[in-house]
């Protein structure tokens, strides 16, 4: 059973339930869940590149975040790069206006955030007049930063920025 949930986590480009792995396999979801979160440990105690986390009910087995530079060329991207970069903007300046954000990229933007709000990735919160984005936990797990905390965003996002590409050309 381990290797089966293992090859299914593997397998897959995005997170997966445990509900949806005991379905392939015909087990117990609390079996699953159990073995996953086993999986989860022995994962952590090797040195390895790859780490299975949990992201909300579902899990996702991904290259650790310090390996990501050496497979960057070789993974195909979830989403496009103007997606990515209103999601940049976000993380580096949130909270931030939509009408702010809009000024920054374009009309584009607001079918990039209705997109970022169903992968769960932002948070559009209306005050008076304004909406009003942040980045969720979910972003922060997925994206393998330790806080969801704005300033800790910013801080690692800049520090793993490359020496020669400037934030301000995502802004």
């Amino acid at each position: 059973m381990k290797e089966a949930i293992e090859a299914i986590l593997f397998s897959s480009p995005e997170p997966v339930s445990a509900e949806k792995i005991a379905k392939i396999i015909g087990a117990e979801r609390k079996v699953v869940e159990e073995e996953i979160e086993r999986l989860i440990e022995e994962y952590k105690s090797r040195e390895t590149a790859l780490e299975i986390i949990k992201l909300g009910k579902k899990y996702l087995m991904r290259v650790k975040p310090e390996f990501s530079k050496y497979v960057e060329e070789y993974i195909e991207r979830d989403l496009p790069k103007g997606v990515l970069r209103t999601l940049a903007v976000i993380a580096l300046r949130q909270p931030i206006k939509l009408s702010e954000l809009a000024k920054v990229r374009g009309n584009k933007c607001y079918e990039h955030v209705k997109k970022l709000k169903e992968l769960g990735f932002v948070n559009v919160e209306r005050k008076g007049k304004n909406t009003i984005l942040t980045t969720t936990k979910l972003f922060a797990d997925y994206f393998g930063l330790k806080s969801a905390d704005p300033e800790e965003i910013r801080k690692t996002l800049s520090k793993y920025a490359k020496k020669d590409v400037k934030l301000e050309d995502f802004l």
